[in-house]
């Protein structure tokens, strides 16, 4: 039996205040990821690597083009975290009593996205260790 695994921001009972900040966060995270995949990038277009190595030029040409989709889909997705903050901002200041449960569905929408480029980020970033450690 697999054990239920609880996430925080799976909650019901958010504050309008609590998905700004959410969603605050979030855009932090992806800015950060954003510098993971510029350096993984660079280490991929660097010349470190043996020439030896079998598959190397199509093993890095395929990381390349994961790392440019994952870019892709993290700009993407922050524009739609922006896009949802700017609106929820929105609607506060004009009725705080506007902020309702159609939010709470944008909001989870959103996490179930970011939550499934985190399991494609991860994927691809294990490809690249296992990738390094191979030719290292």
């Amino acid at each position: 039996m697999d054990p239920i695994v609880s996430y925080k921001a799976f909650e019901i009972n958010k504050s309008y205040s609590d998905v700004i900040s959410d969603s605050s966060i979030w855009i932090s995270d992806f800015n950060f990821l954003k510098n993971e995949l510029l350096f993984f990038k660079t280490i991929l277009k660097s010349n470190l690597f043996k020439s030896t190595i079998p598959n190397l030029f199509e093993k890095r040409k395929l990381l390349l083009k994961d790392i440019d989709e994952l870019n892709e889909n993290s700009d993407a997705i922050i524009e739609r975290i922006k896009k949802y903050r700017g609106k929820v901002t929105e609607t506060l200041s004009r009725d705080v009593f506007s902020f309702n449960e159609g939010y709470f569905e944008i909001y989870h929408s959103l996490l179930k996205e970011i939550m499934e480029f985190n399991k494609n980020f991860n994927s691809i970033k294990n490809e690249l260790y296992e990738f390094l450690i191979e030719i290292i």
